[in-house]
């Protein structure tokens, strides 16, 4: 079963500042017990570097990038990716929960979900992943009933990895992974050699709404919503957590359906107009 001691969780940082601030605080707090590590991408951002600074007695180590990423689209996330996959391995870990700095715990990583995700592991060695995210309603979705789980399509490369999700390091560790520069690429890779990425019953973590997102080190602009990056979502409260865990399994987990946004005044409008990729950016 996956526990504290076989689980090490890691933060992926880049000039996200409050962002940044806010998936530190739902990690500690649902994610109690869990080792937690924290890599940032070189980060110019001076509120980034107080955040991280601010939590340096939570974090079990504080790891800075130190490659040159000059011209790289996604900075040198994936060399970041390779190195937590290393660490983590080396310091006797089976999994590696990667989280990005965008995102926010909405409910505890209790034993009853681990539980849950230690049966979608056991489910087929071929299962790679679990990612714990809220689903979005755009995509197609299989349902798997033996394990209580949702996966894509046969045939849609995407159901085999992200940057995000509890990755399972022996299997990497097997194919002596090394990992491309693009989560597409990784995807491809993957789903070539059959790997699977499944989700869970009980999702507990999501992007939160409007995030600042960069590209090739430089913040994409965007006019509305005016206080980008200051959104997040309500915790589910005991509740909401019983209405989920209670209902069918045909009822998939879209974000929008469960997750309620928080600190929204008329940005609350723009949320339901866009698509969801576009509330989520």
């Amino acid at each position: 079963m996956l526990t504290p001691q076989n689980t090490l969780i890691c933060i992926f940082s880049y000039n996200m500042g409050s962002t940044l601030d806010r998936c530190i605080a739902s990690t500690r707090k649902m994610c109690a017990g869990f080792p937690t590590v924290i890599i940032d991408d070189q980060s110019e951002d001076e509120q980034t570097l107080q955040v991280i600074d601010s939590y340096r007695n939570y974090f079990d180590r504080i790891f800075v990038s130190d490659q040159p990423k000059a011209g790289r689209k996604h900075g040198n996330l994936y060399d970041n990716v390779q190195k937590m996959c290393a660490y983590a391995t080396e310091q006797g870990f089976e999994y590696l929960f990667m989280v990005q700095d965008d995102m926010q715990f909405v409910r505890r990583l209790d034993t009853e979900i681990l539980a849950q995700y230690d049966r979608m592991f056991a489910y087929d060695d071929k299962v790679l992943q679990v990612d714990p995210r809220f689903l979005r309603k755009a995509y197609d979705y299989e349902i798997i009933a033996d394990c209580k789980a949702y996966r894509f399509r046969a045939g849609d490369y995407r159901g085999s990895y992200a940057d995000v999700g509890i990755l399972r390091l022996s299997t990497l560790n097997a194919l002596g992974w090394k990992f491309l520069d693009s989560e597409s690429e990784n995807k491809r890779a993957l789903s070539a050699l059959g790997y699977q990425r499944l989700f869970p019953f009980a999702p507990v973590v999501m992007h939160v709404p409007f995030p600042v997102s960069y590209r090739n080190g430089r913040r994409r602009s965007s006019l509305l919503p005016f206080n980008r990056g200051s959104y997040s979502y309500h915790e589910l409260t005991p509740k909401e957590q019983h209405a989920m865990n209670t209902r069918p399994l045909e009822d998939i987990p879209y974000f929008r359906s469960y997750l309620k946004p928080k600190n929204m005044l008329l940005a609350r409008v723009l949320y339901h107009l866009v698509t969801e990729n576009s509330a989520l950016r």
